[in-house]
């Protein structure tokens, strides 16, 4: 796609793709990938014939989790760089006869046959970074047959709040709460692009909206360890953390404390209509 056509999402992600799994590759990283894994695995199929997506799939770390699980997987993203890096990373990992690779925007998933998924992830907040996640969603609605499974990340809007007090801006803080519309922060001022936020309330009927049924919900992470890594390098603390950090994630008073929120939904098996 030609540069002046590519959206700022498109140019940060094209210019990050070949590196995008080293910047989140160290302890912190793999502690939070394991609690993730960890959520998500208790909502896959039992079927290993399902078809599954990874929606916004990054370099396709998650695809790539399914695909050594046995699904079949379809990887999608809006930048053509990262499809590229999946594709490449998935052919390295010798699982490329059971993979399909789509570049498309989360609004528009024409190109995937509609009811033909049972499974599909949309993690890293790929729903948020799109103009109208609504949208995308009764577009991913649509792709999911009855009974399918969605496992998606959003950024928690509350969590927002101190960088608008640490920048000492009210007014800046006020137009966030208007809108829960914030900003990717990347050097570059044409990579910058938009990113919706959302509470858990606002989540439940946004997915309702779309005809998904919330399952579960979590925050991730409860405790504050991006901030000290230090603390996961011994794999016995990792474990340990880990073990706390499962007890607090689905307390609902704890959700505050979170950047992100994971949520399990589910498409009703079938529309009930009165005439």
């Amino acid at each position: 796609m030609p540069r002046h056509r590519r959206s700022a999402s498109q140019r940060y992600h094209d210019r990050i793709a070949g590196r995008y799994e080293q910047i989140y590759g160290d302890a912190y990283w793999q502690w939070h990938d394991a609690l993730t894994w960890d959520h998500l695995k208790r909502f896959l199929p039992a079927d290993l014939a399902t078809a599954a997506l990874d929606l916004g799939c990054g370099s396709g770390k998650w695809g790539r989790r399914l695909l050594k699980t046995g699904y079949r997987v379809t990887f999608v993203d809006l930048s053509a760089r990262m499809v590229d890096e999946a594709r490449r990373q998935v052919e390295a990992a010798s699982g490329s006869e059971r993979a399909a690779f789509v570049q498309a925007d989360l609004m528009d998933l024409a190109a995937l046959p509609a009811g033909h998924f049972g499974f599909a992830v949309a993690l890293g907040e790929p729903l948020g970074s799109t103009a109208e996640p609504a949208k995308a969603l009764r577009q991913i609605a649509r792709c999911l047959g009855p009974g399918g499974a969605l496992v998606a990340s959003f950024d928690n809007r509350v969590a927002c709040i101190d960088h608008y007090v640490q920048r000492g801006d009210a007014a800046e803080l006020e137009a966030f709460l208007r809108t829960g519309q914030t900003r990717w922060l990347t050097r570059d001022e044409t990579e910058r692009f938009e990113l919706h936020t959302f509470t858990p309330d606002q989540l439940r009927k946004l997915l309702a909206a779309a005809g998904l049924e919330v399952l579960d919900l979590i925050g991730k992470t409860v405790l504050p360890l991006r901030h000290h890594r230090g603390l996961l390098d011994d794999p016995d603390a990792r474990r340990r953390w880990a073990r706390i950090e499962k007890e607090l994630a689905g307390d609902p008073t704890n959700l505050g404390r979170c950047a992100h929120l994971q949520v399990a939904a589910r498409k009703a098996d079938a529309v009930v209509r009165s005439w």
